[in-house]
């Protein structure tokens, strides 16, 4: 049921270990939009990455770009997809490197791009937050002006909840692209769109393959607070949902939010996978990690939901008029990146997301 690597979650194990059952969503309409494609996945070798490629060839989309820049995730992704008809070209590249980027583009001429390349790990962008801004938010910047230059109709954010009243340098540098995607599609041909979900279960790097491991070795189970709460979403249906939106969004660029359900306490998880691992294993409190809250928010008082034309979907609104992070503002943000201490660059980060209070809008939460 449950092994040490890569958790593949049965729609039983999801039921239980989540207290709901996983969505089947009706993905015709993605089907319609997705077929005959040139489909670009940046991150392509990532749990979110490679179920976009996996589930964008098996909708018949003309042409898979797979854009990496592990050679490792690449040639396991190659061996996921197996023998398919569908053209697949592999792009080992990094998405910091904005000329190698737009090369890339340029060459294989893509009509979507879905930007799934990150840094997803709260506490490591806390220690590393240059690392963060140069993949989280250069990288982004970098994606968006070589889809522009290559004539890119459709892009795509892979955002996260912790973009919501960021507490985070990972939250943050999510939260500006966010932004700066919003000031682009006011602006460009090119459609630009975010979408903003929670954990992923079962994926590399998730509580379920860490707890997995740990029963296996006997135990204990370590979390960081009894009281800490995520949402959470599986791999596939956290990917169905996106593809969705590029189909049902509409034509005006917006950014989005998964319906994840109820949060779900992780000491309850690791409790229901040693109840059904049938361990005597122990559960250790280890404390909060850098950056790390005991809740997170889905959006925040700049925000408001509304319902979208998809199942499963909302509409995230900001509550006045937001103001724009531009190119400029993450070049300057770069320089100080790849020239300033860490304290610094954290400190330029939120200055940058705090901005709106030079414009008379209340304090960031």
């Amino acid at each position: 049921m449950l092994d040490s690597g890569t958790v593949n979650m049965r729609p039983e194990d999801v039921a239980v270990l989540l207290g709901r059952e996983a969505r089947s969503p009706d993905m015709r309409p993605a089907r319609d939009f997705v077929r005959g494609q040139t489909v670009l996945v940046t991150g392509a070798g990532g749990s979110i990455g490679s179920e976009l490629c996996r589930e964008v060839v098996a909708m018949g989309c003309g042409k898979l770009v797979a854009l990496e820049h592990s050679d490792h995730a690449l040639i396991d992704l190659q061996e996921s997809l197996g023998a398919v008809r569908t053209p697949v070209i592999d792009v080992l590249c990094d998405v910091r490197d904005p000329q190698r980027l737009s090369a890339a583009f340029e060459r294989t001429r893509p009509d979507v791009v879905i930007h799934a390349a990150a840094l997803k790990h709260v506490h490591m962008g806390e220690r590393h937050p240059g690392e963060s801004v140069l993949t989280n938010l250069v990288g982004v910047r970098n994606a968006v002006e070589a889809a522009s230059k290559a004539g890119v109709g459709h892009f795509l954010l892979i955002s996260s909840d912790k973009a919501a009243a960021p507490g985070s340098v990972m939250g943050a540098s999510k939260r500006l692209a966010e932004l700066y995607l919003r000031s682009v599609g006011a602006e460009s041909k090119m459609r630009t769109l975010s979408v903003r979900f929670g954990n992923v279960f079962g994926s590399k790097g998730s509580v379920a393959p860490l707890f997995a491991r740990q029963i296996a070795n006997g135990g204990p189970i370590t979390i960081t607070h009894p009281e800490m709460r995520r949402y959470f979403m599986t791999v596939q249906e956290a990917v169905q949902l996106i593809l969705l939106v590029l189909a049902r969004g509409g034509d005006e660029s917006a950014t989005y939010l998964l319906d994840m359900g109820e949060p779900v306490k992780i000491v309850d998880i690791a409790r229901r996978m040693i109840a059904r691992a049938n361990a005597m294993t122990a559960v250790e409190i280890t404390g909060l990690r850098e950056g790390e809250k005991l809740d997170e928010e889905l959006y925040d008082a700049f925000e408001e939901i509304e319902p979208a034309a998809i199942a499963g979907v909302l509409r995230i609104r900001p509550t006045s008029e937001d103001f724009a992070i531009t190119a400029q503002d993450i070049t300057e943000l770069e320089r100080v990146v790849r020239a300033k201490s860490d304290d610094i660059v954290r400190h330029r980060v939120f200055a940058l997301l705090d901005r709106r209070l030079e414009q008379g809008v209340s304090e960031v939460g």
